[in-house]
């Protein structure tokens, strides 16, 4: 008898072995992804860079010196000015394309998109080319035609890098609007026409309202877009000795010995300041929530403008193709084929041999394409893998703990780029892992900063599965892992891939979090533009970045046509966590 409670027991743990396995895996990944990068830049910025020992003199330093807290000031000034610009311009262009007559509106959006997956330096990098005080191609053509000595436009102030970084932050607040615009029922609206309302106080009174909180929500992130960004700062304002937070961390690094101390403690006002906005937006959406409920499905209506608002719509509606898309592309396309980018488009200055150069000769750019595209498959991978599971065990609960998991895979959103890879850059290039310049570590580094989109992709896929098909195969005898695998992957096949996409065209294009982390072996695509164009070779910086936007705007095609009519129809309403 006293046999019988034995296999008993080594049944329930067999049983439960898997299960535990994964959650300890699971927890552990997400403890040296999150948990520990975290650690010790809250660590680090107690510490001395001269002496090792704890001291808040780097907090000290950074509020009573001007060299230091006047960058801090000028990134608010910047964020501040590019969420105000952004939501000026976005929520009037999604009103004009999701609920107007305007001719063009699949041309606007699909352009918008196109600003949106272009990565903001290298707009800024044509935008060097359009507007340098003295070769700017718009400041040599202004002098030809008026005789003028000075110049137009001079991109190199704070007023140019708020103009760059609106255009390409604008259409953050453009989808969130007019995704709340598209998704809206039109009942309440009906009912307010049917009561005399016209349509212009029906918009105010009905349509505004419902879509506030969405308005809200740009305004903050693209607050944190202006805060948080890092290569539009440092191609436009460096050359004026004007500095932001995040240009000021990277001189941090740049000195010998490198102040690796200070830049922690430097880190805490992004890191607060964020924390806070998404701590209020979390607030407005808590508080101001609007829900329609109706029986019918009917397509949204769109309001009349006139013959002469539709154009006027129009034209305004164009601020971002040709500022974002039109103009900086073509810049970039035209000095990529010059010899001499001085010279201007003339007969006799083009040439392809920059291309040459860039896709057959030059071994770093070789390099670095490979680089950027196998980092991202596997960053992107490992990222929909762990942000998927973590999913299923918040959403299923199959602990009591859960939910911290959860946390711990949204935490990243909170923390900017470059302040991950700060933590990174501290966590790891020290014994006992000495990871500094390898794959591995900056690979790492992309799977936490994007692990937020790939959890909110598996949440939201895994909610629309019932949970009665997994019951049905654990009460035949199925484990959970063995469930997992035959019932809810299958189902979640399109959001996987979705998911998979979402995580990969972003990690193409980032710069922030890789430019502390990467050596001249692991260089990626973004940080090869960076130090090509600190070289001043323009037509070089031209060509490589005219193969990475082809290749991005290549990439996001293949996505559509492979996700096609499935991820249209389990498209919903954008959460805010995913959009951040």
């Amino acid at each position: 008898m006293t046999s019988q409670p034995r296999p008993a027991l080594s049944g329930i743990i067999g049983h439960n072995l898997p299960r535990w396995l994964v959650l300890t895996l699971v927890t552990l990944a997400l403890l040296l992804l999150v948990a520990h990068p975290l650690g010790w830049i809250l660590w680090n910025s107690f510490h001395d860079d001269s002496t090792k020992e704890l001291t808040l003199g780097n907090y000290q330093r950074m509020f009573t010196r001007p060299s230091l807290w006047i960058p801090i000031v000028n990134s608010l000034l910047l964020a501040f000015s590019v969420a105000l610009f952004s939501t000026l311009i976005g929520v009037p262009l999604a009103w004009l394309v999701a609920r107007t007559d305007m001719p063009g509106r699949g041309f606007i959006r699909a352009m918008t998109m196109t600003a949106f997956v272009t990565p903001s330096f290298i707009g800024a990098l044509g935008w060097i080319l359009l507007a340098a005080p003295r070769a700017g191609w718009l400041n040599v053509g202004w002098r030809n035609l008026t005789g003028a000595e000075g110049q137009l436009l001079d991109i190199y102030t704070m007023t140019g890098t708020i103009f760059v970084c609106a255009i390409y932050t604008v259409p953050y607040t453009f989808a969130l609007v007019a995704s709340a615009f598209d998704e809206m029922a039109v009942e309440l609206e009906d009912a307010a026409t049917t009561l005399g309302a016209g349509k212009w106080r029906t918009m105010l009174s009905i349509t505004v309202p419902l879509a506030s909180p969405a308005f809200l929500v740009g305004f903050i992130l693209s607050f944190i877009q202006g805060m948080t960004l890092f290569g539009v700062p440092a191609f436009l304002l460096t050359p004026s000795g004007t500095r932001v937070v995040t240009t000021q961390l990277a001189e941090f690094y740049q000195l010998f010995p490198p102040e690796i101390f200070l830049a922690a403690a430097y880190c805490m006002p992004l890191l607060i300041v964020t924390a806070g906005l998404f701590w209020i937006r979390r607030r407005i959406l808590g508080r101001r929530q609007f829900t329609t409920i109706g029986g019918k499905t009917r397509r949204t209506r769109r309001i009349a403008l006139g013959a002469r608002a539709r154009w006027l719509g129009f034209a305004f509606a164009m601020i971002v193709p040709v500022t974002a898309v039109i103009l900086p592309f073509a810049a970039l396309l035209l000095v990529s084929l010059s010899k001499a980018w001085g010279m201007g488009p003339v007969s006799g200055n083009f040439t392809l041999d920059w291309y040459r150069w860039a896709l057959l000769e030059n071994g770093e750019t070789q390099r670095a394409i490979v680089n950027s595209l196998l980092y991202a498959g596997i960053a992107a991978s490992v990222c929909m893998l762990l942000g998927v599971v973590v999913a299923y065990i918040s959403e299923r609960r199959l602990f009591s703990g859960a939910a911290i998991l959860g946390a711990l895979a949204t935490t990243p959103i909170i923390i900017p780029g470059i302040v991950l890879s700060v933590g990174f850059f501290s966590a790891y290039t020290r014994p006992p892992f000495g990871f500094y310049g390898s794959a591995v570590l900056v690979i790492a580094a992309f799977v936490a900063t994007f692990l937020p989109i790939a959890y909110s992709q598996g949440t939201t896929t895994i909610k629309g599965i019932s949970p009665d098909l997994e019951r049905a195969a654990r009460s035949v005898g199925a484990g959970e892992i063995r469930t997992f695998l035959s019932i809810t992957a299958p189902l979640m096949r399109t959001g996987l891939v979705s998911g998979w996409l979402l995580v990969f065209i972003p990690i193409m294009r980032e710069l922030s979090v890789a430019i502390f982390l990467v050596s001249p072996k692991t260089n990626v695509m973004t940080t090869l533009i960076y130090n090509y164009k600190d070289g001043g070779n323009y037509e070089a910086v031209a060509a490589t970045s005219v193969v990475l936007l082809a290749g991005t705007l290549v990439i996001v095609l293949l996505a559509r046509l492979l996700v096609g009519q499935g991820s249209r129809r389990t498209r919903k309403t954008p959460t805010t966590d995913s959009a951040a």
